[in-house]
């Protein structure tokens, strides 16, 4: 059915479904998994709460130019499970 700005939208009467694997957005990224968002952790709350019906994997897009050394995370991040650039996945070290 057609929505807001004439863009197609599942219909109301439809149940709700929970992806298990989501690209998550990210401005840099360390090697541990850790990634700077954009500052408002709608991604994390997210991953958390559809971890609750099973695992969810995370699969980060980036350039090989946003990594950095070390991500400062903090108790409510989550890591990612896979990371790929345009120069191929990135073998990410998860403790």
């Amino acid at each position: 059915m057609k929505g807001g700005f004439g863009l197609s939208e599942p219909r109301d009467d439809l149940p709700p479904l929970d992806p298990t694997a989501l690209i998550v957005p990210l401005a840099a990224f360390d090697r541990a998994g850790q990634r700077i968002g954009y500052g408002a952790g709608y991604y994390d709350q997210a991953i958390e709460r559809l971890s609750k019906n099973g695992p969810v994997l995370t699969v980060g897009i980036a350039f090989s130019v946003q990594e950095i050394e070390r991500v400062p995370a903090e108790p409510h991040d989550r890591p990612l499970d896979h990371l790929v650039t345009e120069t191929g996945s990135v073998p990410l070290r998860q403790s």
